[in-house]
Protein backbone atom coordinates (compact mmCIF):
# COMPACT_ATOMS: atom_id res chain seq x y z
CA UNK A 1 0.00 0.00 0.00
CA UNK A 2 1.12 3.47 -1.18
CA UNK A 3 -0.95 6.56 0.46
CA UNK A 4 0.59 10.42 0.10
CA UNK A 5 -0.83 13.89 1.14
CA UNK A 6 1.43 16.26 -0.57
CA UNK A 7 2.33 19.50 0.80
CA UNK A 8 2.92 19.86 4.55
CA UNK A 9 2.44 16.23 4.59
CA UNK A 10 2.27 12.59 5.94
CA UNK A 11 3.63 9.99 3.33
CA UNK A 12 2.80 6.61 4.11
CA UNK A 13 5.25 4.18 2.07
CA UNK A 14 4.27 0.82 3.52
CA UNK A 15 4.97 -1.62 0.43
CA UNK A 16 8.04 0.48 -0.55
CA UNK A 17 11.55 -1.68 -0.31
CA UNK A 18 14.22 -1.40 1.72
CA UNK A 19 16.42 -0.93 -1.42
CA UNK A 20 14.33 2.42 -1.76
CA UNK A 21 15.01 3.53 1.90
CA UNK A 22 11.27 4.08 2.75
CA UNK A 23 8.86 1.65 4.50
CA UNK A 24 8.16 4.02 7.67
CA UNK A 25 5.83 7.30 8.52
CA UNK A 26 7.35 10.47 7.60
CA UNK A 27 6.28 13.99 7.99
CA UNK A 28 7.71 16.14 5.35
CA UNK A 29 6.82 18.79 3.13
CA UNK A 30 7.16 17.02 -0.23
CA UNK A 31 6.17 20.36 -2.85
CA UNK A 32 9.44 20.45 -3.91
CA UNK A 33 9.45 17.12 -5.51
CA UNK A 34 6.00 17.78 -7.16
CA UNK A 35 5.56 18.04 -10.62
CA UNK A 36 7.37 21.07 -11.98
CA UNK A 37 4.75 21.15 -15.03
CA UNK A 38 1.03 19.75 -14.00
CA UNK A 39 -0.57 18.39 -16.31
CA UNK A 40 2.62 17.43 -18.37
CA UNK A 41 4.40 13.91 -18.65
CA UNK A 42 7.84 13.84 -17.78
CA UNK A 43 7.86 10.27 -20.53
CA UNK A 44 7.52 12.84 -23.06
CA UNK A 45 10.23 14.98 -22.53
CA UNK A 46 12.47 12.04 -21.36
CA UNK A 47 11.17 10.62 -25.29
CA UNK A 48 11.34 13.52 -27.13
CA UNK A 49 15.13 14.44 -25.43
CA UNK A 50 16.45 10.93 -26.50
CA UNK A 51 14.79 10.91 -29.97
CA UNK A 52 16.40 15.07 -31.02
CA UNK A 53 20.03 13.59 -29.72
CA UNK A 54 19.67 10.79 -31.75
CA UNK A 55 18.73 12.59 -34.61
CA UNK A 56 21.21 15.20 -34.23
CA UNK A 57 24.62 12.50 -33.49
CA UNK A 58 23.34 10.19 -36.95
CA UNK A 59 23.24 13.93 -38.90
CA UNK A 60 26.80 14.53 -37.92
CA UNK A 61 28.14 11.08 -38.45
CA UNK A 62 26.45 10.98 -42.31
CA UNK A 63 27.26 14.65 -42.85
CA UNK A 64 31.18 15.48 -41.10
CA UNK A 65 32.86 13.81 -44.10
CA UNK A 66 31.64 17.24 -46.27
CA UNK A 67 32.83 19.53 -44.28
CA UNK A 68 36.38 21.41 -44.17
CA UNK A 69 38.41 22.06 -41.15
CA UNK A 70 36.45 25.57 -40.12
CA UNK A 71 33.62 24.43 -41.59
CA UNK A 72 33.95 21.24 -38.83
CA UNK A 73 34.48 23.33 -36.36
CA UNK A 74 31.84 25.15 -36.55
CA UNK A 75 29.77 22.18 -37.03
CA UNK A 76 31.45 20.83 -33.87
CA UNK A 77 30.17 23.77 -31.96
CA UNK A 78 26.77 23.99 -32.97
CA UNK A 79 26.26 20.45 -32.35
CA UNK A 80 27.46 20.73 -28.75
CA UNK A 81 25.32 23.17 -27.70
CA UNK A 82 22.32 21.06 -29.06
CA UNK A 83 22.93 17.87 -27.48
CA UNK A 84 23.66 20.37 -24.50
CA UNK A 85 20.24 21.79 -24.66
CA UNK A 86 19.10 17.94 -24.88
CA UNK A 87 20.75 17.08 -21.73
CA UNK A 88 18.98 19.63 -20.14
CA UNK A 89 15.68 19.19 -20.86
CA UNK A 90 15.62 15.47 -19.86
CA UNK A 91 17.38 16.97 -16.59
CA UNK A 92 14.40 19.31 -16.16
CA UNK A 93 11.72 16.48 -17.31
CA UNK A 94 10.05 16.24 -14.13
CA UNK A 95 10.94 20.32 -13.56
CA UNK A 96 14.04 22.51 -13.52
CA UNK A 97 13.41 23.35 -9.68
CA UNK A 98 9.69 22.27 -8.49
CA UNK A 99 9.32 18.68 -9.16
CA UNK A 100 13.57 17.96 -9.80
CA UNK A 101 13.89 14.80 -8.29
CA UNK A 102 17.22 15.52 -6.53
CA UNK A 103 17.66 18.52 -3.72
CA UNK A 104 20.10 19.54 -1.52
CA UNK A 105 19.34 19.55 2.22
CA UNK A 106 20.06 23.22 1.66
CA UNK A 107 18.50 24.01 -1.15
CA UNK A 108 15.22 22.19 0.04
CA UNK A 109 14.64 24.03 3.34
CA UNK A 110 15.77 27.43 1.27
CA UNK A 111 12.76 26.62 -1.15
CA UNK A 112 10.32 25.81 1.48
CA UNK A 113 11.13 29.62 2.89
CA UNK A 114 9.98 30.94 -0.66
CA UNK A 115 6.78 32.39 -1.31
CA UNK A 116 6.51 31.70 -4.64
CA UNK A 117 7.93 28.71 -7.03
CA UNK A 118 8.56 30.71 -9.95
CA UNK A 119 11.43 29.57 -11.69
CA UNK A 120 12.58 33.52 -12.24
CA UNK A 121 12.55 34.01 -8.53
CA UNK A 122 14.23 30.65 -7.16
CA UNK A 123 16.98 31.28 -10.08
CA UNK A 124 18.22 33.71 -8.06
CA UNK A 125 19.09 31.71 -5.24
CA UNK A 126 18.79 28.01 -6.41
CA UNK A 127 20.85 25.74 -9.26
CA UNK A 128 19.78 22.91 -11.33
CA UNK A 129 23.23 21.43 -10.92
CA UNK A 130 24.14 18.54 -13.93
CA UNK A 131 25.88 15.83 -11.49
CA UNK A 132 27.95 14.53 -14.26
CA UNK A 133 29.82 17.80 -16.56
CA UNK A 134 27.55 17.52 -20.06
CA UNK A 135 30.85 18.01 -21.77
CA UNK A 136 31.91 14.22 -20.39
CA UNK A 137 28.37 13.12 -21.31
CA UNK A 138 28.60 14.81 -24.86
CA UNK A 139 32.05 13.36 -25.26
CA UNK A 140 30.73 9.37 -24.29
CA UNK A 141 27.63 10.51 -27.06
CA UNK A 142 30.04 11.76 -29.85
CA UNK A 143 32.32 8.25 -29.33
CA UNK A 144 29.11 6.52 -30.49
CA UNK A 145 29.60 4.81 -34.22
CA UNK A 146 25.69 3.79 -33.89
CA UNK A 147 23.48 5.91 -31.97
CA UNK A 148 20.39 4.80 -31.18
CA UNK A 149 17.31 5.45 -28.77
CA UNK A 150 18.61 2.88 -26.59
CA UNK A 151 22.60 3.64 -26.21
CA UNK A 152 21.31 7.22 -25.40
CA UNK A 153 18.85 6.35 -23.18
CA UNK A 154 21.22 4.17 -20.71
CA UNK A 155 23.60 7.05 -21.30
CA UNK A 156 20.97 9.56 -20.26
CA UNK A 157 19.61 7.56 -17.31
CA UNK A 158 23.42 7.38 -16.05
CA UNK A 159 24.64 10.42 -16.94
CA UNK A 160 22.12 13.66 -17.43
CA UNK A 161 20.58 14.14 -14.24
CA UNK A 162 20.68 17.08 -12.17
CA UNK A 163 20.04 18.07 -8.38
CA UNK A 164 18.57 21.63 -7.30
CA UNK A 165 21.53 22.92 -4.66
CA UNK A 166 21.91 26.69 -3.90
CA UNK A 167 23.82 29.16 -5.23
CA UNK A 168 26.67 28.96 -2.66
CA UNK A 169 27.14 25.30 -3.10
CA UNK A 170 26.91 25.72 -7.11
CA UNK A 171 29.74 28.23 -6.75
CA UNK A 172 31.66 25.89 -4.52
CA UNK A 173 31.05 23.14 -6.55
CA UNK A 174 32.73 24.79 -9.98
CA UNK A 175 35.76 26.68 -7.58
CA UNK A 176 39.47 26.43 -8.76
CA UNK A 177 39.63 24.80 -5.10
CA UNK A 178 37.08 22.01 -5.67
CA UNK A 179 37.76 22.12 -9.43
CA UNK A 180 34.50 19.86 -10.51
CA UNK A 181 33.13 22.39 -13.17
CA UNK A 182 34.09 19.73 -16.14
CA UNK A 183 35.62 16.59 -14.45
CA UNK A 184 33.73 14.17 -12.30
CA UNK A 185 35.13 12.08 -9.53
CA UNK A 186 34.29 8.88 -10.63
CA UNK A 187 32.25 7.63 -13.21
CA UNK A 188 30.94 4.66 -11.53
CA UNK A 189 28.99 6.92 -9.09
CA UNK A 190 28.36 10.37 -10.15
CA UNK A 191 27.33 11.30 -6.69
CA UNK A 192 30.50 11.27 -5.20
CA UNK A 193 30.50 14.64 -6.63
CA UNK A 194 28.78 15.94 -3.55
CA UNK A 195 30.54 13.74 -0.67
CA UNK A 196 34.77 13.57 -1.26
CA UNK A 197 37.47 15.01 0.56
CA UNK A 198 36.99 18.15 -0.97
CA UNK A 199 33.38 18.73 -0.45
CA UNK A 200 30.70 17.60 1.14
CA UNK A 201 26.98 18.31 0.03
CA UNK A 202 23.64 16.31 1.28
CA UNK A 203 21.14 15.15 -0.36
CA UNK A 204 17.66 14.41 0.46
CA UNK A 205 15.39 11.84 0.39
CA UNK A 206 12.81 12.04 -2.39
CA UNK A 207 9.62 9.38 -1.20
CA UNK A 208 7.91 10.18 -3.81
CA UNK A 209 10.07 8.00 -5.60
CA UNK A 210 9.75 9.33 -9.59
CA UNK A 211 12.18 6.88 -12.35
CA UNK A 212 15.14 9.09 -12.08
CA UNK A 213 15.15 8.68 -8.29
CA UNK A 214 14.79 5.38 -8.59
CA UNK A 215 17.23 4.97 -11.00
CA UNK A 216 20.18 6.58 -8.99
CA UNK A 217 19.24 5.78 -4.97
CA UNK A 218 21.72 2.71 -4.57
CA UNK A 219 24.36 4.90 -5.81
CA UNK A 220 23.62 7.80 -3.68
CA UNK A 221 23.33 5.47 -0.68
CA UNK A 222 26.70 4.30 -1.32
CA UNK A 223 28.28 7.77 -1.80
CA UNK A 224 26.86 8.53 1.53
CA UNK A 225 24.97 11.69 0.34
CA UNK A 226 22.13 11.64 2.54
CA UNK A 227 22.35 12.23 6.36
Amino acid sequence: MSISWHGECIVLLSSLSESSGFGNLWRMDTKPFELGRPGSDPNDWINSTIDIAVNILSHRLKTLKFYKDEGKKVNDLITRELLGRSIWKYSEAYGKFKGCPFWSVKAYNLFLKQKSSSVGILGKYLRHEHTFPQRLLIEKMWSLKDPTKENIRELYDKFAVAAVVTKEENNKLNSKDVGLRVSTIDEKNIWLRYNNPKIKIYMMKNPLENQFYKNHYLLMKNAKVFK
